[in-house]
């Protein structure tokens, strides 16, 4: 008899998408973190920014185009394989044929062998961008959550097998490879889209302006994740770039988790609105508020108690990475308004002021990371985190002009939930809830329980409305 799934909001299914993904991947470092300690996932990290230059500006370059276009048919998806699957081959042979000199570089003489293995990736993912594609546009999300779901948890077990073994960085390596063959497959299992590859002109001039610009935005964003690790990597070593990546990481799943599910169904429903108009800042705001009122409290909460979890969680290897964590944390808050202009921008169909804004974002990325990386990995977090907030007032009067929407109007709904997040984190901080008479791992969980019970009993008396439609969209049945 076939499991029935439950018919979920899109918004919930995303949602569920990204909290389990985290999740396996919290369990997944728990298991593996103390076999393998900082350095594999340092060189890990290292070669995942070469690979995944390539893979990621493909995937969502194509996906973009494709759920950006009115009318999709099976010459769009053909034309999008036949020129994203020769990019991809011509990536992945120019990546293998640097493999040599970018492991010179780090001094590992292991790592070009990684690269080798990790070459075929672009051309998995720019094969999986049509029926990802095909899959947003119809608000399918209980498939991608599936898909994404199964993928981590097939590469999940095959790399804690190989850890076991003592496969060392070769476990990581690995498991990322078996995970996106099993997207791959999952993914065209789940569509009724043929698998072709013609060429067709016009439909690739139709597609191009929008994928070359999230193309080009996509490459910047890449340069403002993946940039400070090539830099620390040269210059404090693969440990650094450990420790580095595990605050990064803490920094993703807070936005995979709470912040990119409202901000990707938010960019499909957009596009039902006229930009400009009193709708389309209505929606806008709603996405704000209800994104604002999930993330803030992760931001700030875990912020507050990040030396608790590593005590009790990680061994001393791990330890100097408790303040770097911190500081990311800290540039979580704008990050998610961010995040939410993006989704706006490309639901009004202004790709190009999305890309103008992200070449910012890598710009300046790039030359914080270049004249702090010297000082050590703290100062470089640090100043990591004060970067966005002075991007922010620049990035909302260009966003406001763009989309004729007012400064105010996108700062106004995240205020009730920033001040709820912050009271929330200074209660966390007070020393009467580390009570020393407290079981080791029993006060981190007496320090969560009151997170959470402070946070709900804020929003019920200040912030009661807004609380109740974000419980009603994330839990709303479909028939």
């Amino acid at each position: 008899m076939a499991v029935r799934l439950p018919s979920l909001s899109p918004v919930a299914w995303l949602t569920v998408e990204r909290v389990t993904q985290q999740v396996l991947w919290l369990i997944l470092f728990a298991v593996l973190a103390p076999i393998l300690g900082p350095r594999p996932y340092g060189l890990f990290s290292i070669v995942m920014v070469f690979v995944g230059f390539c893979e990621f500006i493909l995937l969502e370059g194509a996906i973009e185009a494709l759920v950006t276009i009115d009318e999709l048919d099976h010459l769009h998806t053909s034309t999008t394989i036949l020129v994203g699957g020769g990019i991809s081959v011509a990536f992945g042979l120019a990546m293998s044929a640097f493999a040599p000199w970018i492991g010179s570089l780090f001094h590992d003489g292991d790592m070009k062998y990684i690269i080798w293995a990790l070459a075929p990736m672009p051309l998995m993912s720019a094969l999986s961008a049509p029926p990802v594609a095909v899959l947003r546009r119809s608000l399918k999300y209980k498939q991608l959550a599936v898909r994404s779901i199964l993928g981590l948890t097939i590469g999940g077990i095959f790399g804690i097998v190989l850890a076991l073994a003592g496969a060392g960085v070769w476990a990581l390596a690995l498991q990322v490879l078996a995970q996106r063959l099993a997207e791959l497959v999952i993914a065209w299992i789940a569509v009724p889209v043929r698998l072709g590859w013609t060429w067709s002109g016009p439909h690739f001039r139709e597609l191009k302006p929008v994928a070359m610009n999230v193309f080009t935005a996509r490459m910047a964003s890449l340069v403002t994740g993946q940039f400070p690790r090539i830099v620390l990597g040269y210059t404090l070593g693969p440990t650094e770039v450990g420790l580095f990546a595990l605050a990064n990481r803490f920094l993703d799943v807070i936005i995979f988790t709470t912040v990119v599910p409202r901000t990707a169904v938010g960019r499909i429903e957009l596009r039902s609105t006229k930009i400009g108009s009193v709708e389309f800042a209505h929606d806008f705001a709603k996405m704000v508020q209800n994104v604002a009122i999930l993330s803030f409290p992760f931001f700030l909460g875990v912020t507050a108690v990040v030396p608790e979890l590593f005590r009790i969680w990680l061994d001393q290897r791990w330890a100097p990475g408790v303040v770097p964590v911190q500081l990311i944390l800290l540039s979580g808050l704008p990050l998610a308004l961010f995040y939410c202009m993006d989704a706006a921008l490309l639901a009004g169909s202004l790709s190009d002021v999305f890309r103008r804004m992200a070449t910012w974002q890598g710009i300046t990325l790039v030359a914080t990371v270049l004249c702090t990386a010297p000082f050590g990995l703290d100062v470089t977090c640090l100043a990591l985190a004060i970067r966005p907030w002075l991007l922010l007032p620049f990035f909302l009067v260009v966003f406001g002009r763009a989309c004729r929407i007012p400064v105010y109007a996108a700062l106004r709904p995240p205020l009730r939930s920033l001040v709820g997040a912050i009271s929330m984190a200074v209660l966390l901080s007070l020393p009467f809830l580390r009570p020393a008479w407290l079981g080791q791992g029993v006060d981190f969980v007496f320090l969560i329980v009151s997170g959470v019970v402070f946070y709900v009993i804020y929003l019920f008396l200040f912030a009661r409305g807004e609380f109740k439609a974000l419980v009603f969209e994330l839990f709303m049945f479909r028939s």
